[in-house]
């Protein structure tokens, strides 16, 4: 099977990331190709979700709060049926810079 990068609303995932998709759906949907995932995308958007980066005393109570001042967080893809109430996928993004 030959792997391709996929694209999801206007974004194109990595490599990494179109194989990632392709684990979360091919459990779902039943699909065997990244050309029956790319079909399946064109009803789909995505939206990247971007870490917060705040002082960890401000999320967790004082006492749990280790002394760092700031986390890094981690991006996320997340990928959503815009046009009917379906499954959303989330999964790590290659790029965390």
């Amino acid at each position: 099977m030959e792997k391709q990068h996929i694209t999801v609303g206007y974004v194109e995932l990595s490599q990494d990331e179109s194989e990632r998709l392709f684990e979360e759906v091919k459990k779902d949907k039943d699909i065997k190709t990244y050309k029956e995932l790319q079909g399946l995308m064109h009803d789909y958007d995505s939206a990247i979700i971007e870490p917060e980066a705040r002082p960890l005393a401000e999320i967790l109570d004082g006492d749990e709060a280790p002394d760092e001042r700031e986390q890094g967080g981690i991006r996320y893809i997340e990928v959503f049926n815009k046009l009917e109430e379906d499954t959303r996928y989330r999964f790590k993004s290659s790029n965390q810079e």
